[in-house]
């Protein structure tokens, strides 16, 4: 994790920690710009309310090797500050002031909708660069238009596939979460 990833992590938990809810969704921004992964990871983090208090420090436990940075108790995510429990065990306890769950759930879900529309747009452009790439292609002087063409197919297919992929209608409802 490069150094403006971990900055923009630490901006998502201090807002949370500081209780400053303007600063969260910035903060969420930057992070989904620097490292989608991580912003998918604190997002999820952030909503899941369903809190573990006790976490495996030896080895890898089942499901994630990957202690959240929140904490939620009675509709409030705090910051997660961990502490020595029973042997081999780290137990979870809240730090800050927190925030309310609702209105992160709103910010949370902004963002999130933000970001996805942002991706499936840069996918749709794609077909505008294909188009583009088929002009010049046409006038290059010793280009193989039967790979070309094939090239092409491929590029069209790839890029409806990534606009199936995005779109939640396309998902059947049991596998849309």
């Amino acid at each position: 994790m490069n150094d403006q990833v971990k900055r923009d992590k630490q901006a998502v938990i201090d807002a949370v920690v500081g209780g400053d809810l303007d600063s969260l969704a910035p903060a969420l921004k930057r992070l989904s710009g620097s490292s989608p992964y991580d912003f998918v990871v604190a997002t999820e983090a952030l909503l899941n309310t369903e809190q573990r208090e006790q976490h495996l420090t030896l080895g890898v436990y089942i499901g994630s090797s990957h202690m959240p940075d929140f904490f939620h108790a009675e509709g409030v995510v705090y910051g997660a500050i961990y502490v020595d429990g029973s042997p081999f065990c780290k137990r979870a306890c809240p730090v800050g002031t927190g925030l309310p769950i609702a209105e992160v759930r709103v910010i949370v879900e902004a963002a999130r909708q933000e970001y996805d529309n942002s991706v499936l747009e840069r996918v749709t452009k794609l077909k505008e660069q294909f188009e583009q790439m088929d002009r010049l292609l046409a006038g290059h002087s010793f280009a193989d238009s039967k790979l070309v063409s094939l090239a092409h197919v491929e590029l069209v297919k790839g890029q409806a596939l990534l606009v199936a992929a995005l779109t939640p209608a396309a998902i059947p409802a049991h596998q849309n979460k």
